[in-house]
């Protein structure tokens, strides 16, 4: 909004050409999503659910609770509604969604964001937590329905790729489905990693600074772009706007969160952010780039998804894999399936004796130090 009522007032008052500037446009977005949030989410927390403590669900389909699951149990949860409303008033004047030519689809992709949530919040409200075939196919159709939009309406999109120059023009019939895929990892994987005080906000935030990087100083510079022969996009910099407001949003978030938490996002949270993540990876016009900018969140979460796969494949095919019991060792292909307890944070806790903050700090130390020689590595080898 800003973005265009710059180019009427400027003649009035030269100082209104800022908002065309995508600089003051993402730290302005940023510091007013920031400010909404801790101003007023502690107010609206009294109305939200409260957790029910954590659970997961097996390989056969079985929601059991989490040990240590407990300490969450009654805090408001589902913070990630008030979080997008909030966040609403910041992108509404900052995200310049109506400056280019393709702002119907834009809007088609926010949508997407908020149905994330929204769905996730009504799990987090749910009395009886809803089962994974039915988040799982809410989430697969909303992140086709993103996937889509991101195409805007284009037949082929142009991708490039790590350590190759090669560039490669994708037909949308492809497209669409391998970019709902990464979208659906990024949803689930990190609310897989929203199980400790401050764990997935601060992982997510190390990963939006990235991808702001990525998407304002590296493909939509000219000049840098040209300089790592990597494809320019105009279009990068209005991502990066949007990725700037959702990590002010996250930051006050963080505030309340830090332990011990006042307030959880649930679900409504986590995958809001999740889908904003993948869309701002395939934003940059790499399918790869997430596993870059988010290592320990793809790991944390997405291991345990591999597993159950794998798991319910295996059972599917005649050949179950169950959990060996207690004092036995186990055939090989146990051990390999059953060593390992995900979540990782949930291993490092019952496994490794590591308490909750531990987590947190080793777990953002190791996404510090492998994100910068990953980033390096990805962009540079080319």
């Amino acid at each position: 909004m800003l973005y265009l009522l710059s180019e009427w007032l400027q003649p009035l008052w030269g100082p209104f050409r800022l908002f065309q500037s995508h600089v003051v446009m993402m730290g302005g977005g940023a510091f007013l999503a920031a400010l909404c949030v801790w101003l007023w989410l502690p107010r609206l927390a009294r109305r939200l659910p409260c957790d029910r403590g954590k659970t997961v669900t097996t390989a056969d389909g079985k929601t059991v609770a989490v040990a240590g699951g407990d300490a969450s149990k009654a805090k408001p949860t589902g913070a990630g509604l008030p979080m997008a409303l909030l966040t609403l008033p910041a992108l509404l004047l900052f995200f310049p969604i109506f400056a280019y030519p393709d702002s119907l689809w834009d809007m088609g992709v926010v949508l997407c964001i908020f149905l994330c949530m929204f769905s996730g919040y009504l799990d987090d409200r749910a009395d009886i937590p809803w089962g994974g075939l039915k988040k799982g196919l809410l989430d697969a159709a909303v992140a086709l329905a993103a996937a889509y939009c991101l195409c805007e309406g284009a037949s082929e999109i142009p991708l490039w790729w790590p350590f190759t120059r090669i560039e490669t023009a994708v037909p949308v019939w492809l497209y669409v489905p391998v970019a709902g895929l990464l979208l659906f990892g990024a949803v689930n994987t990190t609310n897989c990693s929203d199980g400790i005080d401050g764990l997935a906000g601060l992982l997510t935030l190390f990963s939006l600074t990235a991808l702001l990087v990525l998407l304002y100083v590296v493909v939509g510079h000219s000049t840098v772009a040209d300089y790592l022969l990597i494809p320019h996009s105009n279009a990068a910099a209005k991502w990066a706007v949007l990725v700037a407001v959702f990590m002010g949003s996250m930051g006050a978030y963080l505030w309340y969160n830090c332990y011990p938490s006042q307030l959880l996002m649930g679900d409504a949270g986590s995958r809001m952010f999740g889908m904003v993540l993948g869309v701002a990876a395939l934003a940059s016009g790499n399918l790869c780039v997430i596993a870059v900018v988010a290592p320990m969140i793809l790991v944390n979460g997405g291991g345990g998804l591999i597993k159950l796969a794998l798991l319910r494949i295996l059972k599917l095919c005649g050949h179950p894999v169950t959990r060996p019991a207690e004092g036995e060792r186990g055939t090989a292909l146990q051990r390999l399936f059953f060593s390992v307890t995900f979540p990782l944070h949930d291993h490092c806790r019952k496994r490794l004796g590591w308490s909750g903050q531990q987590v947190v700090i080793r777990f953002m130390l190791l996404q510090a130090i492998l994100l910068p020689i990953l980033f390096l590595l990805f962009i540079k080898i080319r």
